[in-house]
């Protein structure tokens, strides 16, 4: 049993896409009700995304620095023997 293709030039035509978007626009309200758990789980993401953010920085900021002066990277040879 040969199951129906979706047509894929209705889905690139531009009303398809302004139904489509009108549809993900209007939505009803969902009363949720968010505890305090959750709340806390979600700053406790949010706090963890940008220290992630600052200590990539920081690790590639050498790099960043270098690529947008144009100078070379100072390597440091910490070698205490």
């Amino acid at each position: 049993m040969d199951l129906p293709q979706p047509n894929w030039i209705l889905m690139k035509s531009p009303l398809f896409l302004i139904v489509l978007l009108l549809l993900m626009l209007i939505s009803a309200p969902a009363f949720a009700y968010i505890d305090p758990g959750t709340g806390s789980f979600l700053v406790q993401g949010i706090i963890a995304a940008v220290i992630g953010i600052g200590v990539t920085g920081k690790l590639y900021w050498s790099k960043i620095k270098a690529k947008l002066t144009g100078k070379a990277i100072e390597e440091d040879d910490d070698d205490d023997e």
